[in-house]
């Protein structure tokens, strides 16, 4: 692939790629109920707002002509690791097109990548590099991180239990016995300031990144508890119940989707307890160019910027 171009574009420039985009990712089919259904990830009219709303995003395109084969997402945004905060780039949408999978555009993709860190001023104050990898049947992403790959710089800062739940089960839960909220030092990787949050903390990506259901040609209606450990005024399950009481009273098909730390492994076994298992996993991976002097204890990455 030596005739493959590569060039940065930002969301005031991104128009004449929209369509190709958008195409491209409606070719990635993700399965549903053990390949019962699937569904395709769709950003919109406009592509970029769900990126630019966490930040100032940057969009890498590879090129062949004016096909499109392949693009990942950087988005250079302000994370808290805790009391200190630190400039990061959330590495995000890497996807390729079929004929380019399994031809190394990947690992070339993240390399161009890594050079505009030094090529953009902008980008030069990053101390913190993360992504997010849901876990499919044959792993996530680093399964295709052979060799010399920069995927393989990046370290599990995390694994995340994704639910995703009718809000009157939560509105029902009995959150006497709950765990409280964590006191030790975390990562927290949302939500952005520019994810307005209602209510009790809950926000929807609707219109910005929708699921699109194969069977139905509609999007999953998902609505995301998206609040940091901060925000847990009287513990994890209080903030549950109430998001789960506010959503149920607005009705409709809505599922509540949320994720936690599995270290916080009270968290996790009080909801197992209550019936309620997760329904995926997702796993942060990381590069912290600060020099920390411990781990954080816990990692909070909303569902609604996975």
């Amino acid at each position: 692939m030596s005739d493959v171009r590569f060039v940065v574009v930002r969301p005031d420039t991104l128009g004449p790629y929209v369509e190709r985009l958008r195409k491209l990712e409606r070719d990635i089919l993700y399965p549903l109920a053990d390949g019962a259904d699937h569904f395709f990830i769709d950003h919109g009219a406009g592509y970029h707002p769900f990126f630019s709303s966490m930040g100032e995003a940057y969009f890498l395109l590879a090129l062949r002509g004016d096909t499109l084969l392949g693009s990942v997402t950087g988005v250079l945004r302000p994370v808290g690791h805790g009391a200190r905060t630190v400039a990061a780039l959330y590495i995000c949408d890497l996807k390729l097109a079929k004929p380019a999978r399994g031809s190394g555009l990947s690992t070339r993709l993240l390399l161009q990548g890594l050079k505009h860190l030094f090529l953009i001023p902008p980008l030069r104050r990053i101390r913190f590099l993360y992504g997010a990898a849901m876990r499919g049947a044959r792993g996530d992403v680093m399964r295709i991180a052979r060799g010399w790959n920069p995927l393989r710089m990046g370290r599990p800062a995390s694994r995340l239990a994704l639910y995703f739940v009718p809000p009157s089960r939560l509105a029902a839960l009995e959150t006497g016995r709950a765990p409280p909220r964590p006191v030790s030092e975390g990562l927290r990787l949302g939500p952005s300031s520019g994810r307005r949050l209602e209510g009790a903390g809950w926000c929807s990506t609707a219109g910005a990144k929708d699921l699109q259901r194969l069977s139905t040609g509609r999007p999953w209606p998902l609505v995301h508890l998206a609040a940091p450990p901060g925000a847990w005024t009287h513990g994890w399950g209080e903030y549950l119940r109430a998001c789960g009481v506010e959503l149920a009273a607005l009705g409709g098909e809505t599922l509540a989707c949320f994720s936690i730390d599995e270290r916080l492994e009270d968290h996790v076994h009080w909801l197992r307890a209550a019936g309620i298992a997760p329904d995926s996993v997702c796993t942060v991976y990381s590069l912290d160019l600060s020099f920390p002097s411990r781990a954080p204890a816990w990692v909070h990455l909303p569902s609604s910027e996975i």
